[in-house]
């Protein structure tokens, strides 16, 4: 069985992250929908100036989006942190999906101890989902890179 390496550089960015996330979860509910709400604008500006319908857009669109696109990312930086050279074997995978799973479950957990907020099972599922996105974009993106790289 070969050592299990971790990438330092990309264990960092990935702490950082669920900082980050975990962070904006102690943010009290009027404040993260303050944000939200502040970010709806700013997009629907910008989609009424392109000439584009901005009226489907909505708080909950913006805050699902954001709840997957950060785990997304967060996907793909664990994933690489964890399995640099994307061996994908089994130890680093449940490695990579342990820690995809407890970090948006403990993301939830501490917003049901904060005021206007609230834990919902179904932000763990859409987190996990952005997770896994996050670590099949990147081992795509990867396996690219290898093949454009064997090819020169």
């Amino acid at each position: 069985m070969s050592r299990f390496r971790i990438s330092i550089p990309w264990l960092i960015l990935a702490i950082l992250l669920v900082v980050f996330i975990w962070g904006n979860s102690l943010t009290p509910g009027v404040s993260s929908n303050g944000l939200s709400l502040s970010v709806l604008q700013d997009l629907r500006d910008l989609l009424d100036s392109l000439g584009l319908a901005s009226g489907w857009l909505s708080n909950f669109v913006i805050r699902k989006a954001a709840h997957f696109t950060e785990y997304a990312v967060l996907g793909g930086v664990v994933a690489k942190a964890i399995d640099p050279q994307r061996t994908l074997d089994r130890p680093r995978l449940f490695a990579i999906c342990v820690t995809l799973v407890l970090v948006p479950s403990i993301d939830e957990t501490i917003q049901l101890f904060v005021p206007g907020r609230s834990g919902m099972v179904t932000d763990v599922i859409l987190d996990c989902c952005g997770a896994a996105a996050g670590v099949t974009l990147s081992c795509w993106i990867a396996r690219l890179l290898r093949r454009r790289h064997a090819e020169s």
